[in-house]
């Protein structure tokens, strides 16, 4: 292993906060790393912003139809590196992350590290984490990390054909997430070994914290955790204790006066039992790497054009 790492980006115009992560990575201690940015809109601003920039090895910018998982799967097309990162356009990291991550991937016994995302202020954002480091299974899965944290050896990630497109915002279906989820647990069944660090984190902003913008938030991204409950067998009980939790804490902010709290809980539990219960489509089927013979994804007739 060469200990090259490709960092794919995917984006949709958005500049301002996308250069904070360019400013980031100009700061990294270890360069022996590519980025590689999927551009899923038609302005040229991005192009123009990576024209002037020198970051790493390099800077390849190619574009994409949209939605998150199919540009991810374009990014894994060009992406040269041994190790793969998933870095948010509105995520940033510290000056030793790249170094962190080529220094664990010297244990050749993981192909996957996870951890934490925190605000600027150090405060967990994009969801609860564990508690505690440790080896990712089945039970754990779903506190251990978020793209933005996940790292993987490439072998392994092309393996398993990369992301599902039919998970992930912007994808065709209503199962706007859940992609990372079904990608770590396609990785668990094929026998690779994960590893949350909760010392490991990657910077990320709070999400928007307007009520109404958080029940929006829940109801587009709930059915999709259903969805991987139910590609993943956990069956119709686990799914219940947690629809179940969720309703009790609704009945609990309904007693206290907390409306919107007990929107979202109500819209959350909802929501996961529809993508749950939902029948996908035979063209939702064929995006499934599962369905598809573990296919390599191909672009849709996106251009390309490297920035070195």
């Amino acid at each position: 292993m060469t200990g090259f790492i490709s960092l794919i980006a995917c984006t949709i115009g958005r500049s301002a906060k996308f250069a904070r992560l360019l400013a980031s990575l100009k700061e990294q201690t270890r360069t022996a790393f590519e980025l590689v940015v999927v551009d899923q809109s038609n302005a040229d601003e991005i192009e123009a912003a990576l024209s002037t920039q020198i970051i790493g090895s390099g800077i390849r910018h190619v574009r994409s139809e949209r939605g998150l998982s199919r540009a991810r799967n374009v990014g894994l097309r060009y992406a040269q590196g041994d190790i793969i990162g998933f870095p948010d356009d509105d995520c940033w990291y510290d000056n030793g992350v790249v170094e962190h991550v080529w220094r664990f991937f010297q244990r050749p016994e993981y192909a996957v590290l996870t951890g934490r995302t925190v605000d600027r202020d150090g405060i967990e954002s994009l969801g609860a984490h564990r508690a505690e480091s440790g080896l990712v299974d089945r039970q754990n899965v779903f506190a251990s990390g978020n793209s933005s944290t996940l790292f993987a050896r490439s072998a392994a990630i092309r393996h398993v054909a990369g992301f599902d497109e039919t998970l992930g915002v912007g994808a065709a279906t209503p199962f706007q997430s859940g992609e990372e989820t079904d990608l770590l647990l396609r990785l668990l069944r094929k026998g690779y070994t994960a590893y949350y660090d909760r010392e490991f984190i990657v910077h990320h902003d709070q999400t928007d914290q307007a009520a109404e913008a958080r029940l929006a938030r829940v109801r587009a991204y709930s059915p999709g955790y259903g969805r991987v409950l139910r590609i993943h067998h956990y069956g119709p009980g686990y799914l219940a204790k947690r629809v179940s939790r969720a309703a009790l804490r609704g009945a609990v902010c309904l007693v206290t006066g907390d409306q919107q709290g007990a929107r979202q809980r109500y819209g959350w539990a909802m929501g996961s039992l529809r993508g749950f219960l939902a029948q996908p489509t035979a063209a939702h089927q064929s995006n499934r790497p599962d369905r598809a013979g573990e296919r390599s994804s191909e672009t849709q007739g996106g251009n390309t054009s490297a920035h070195n």
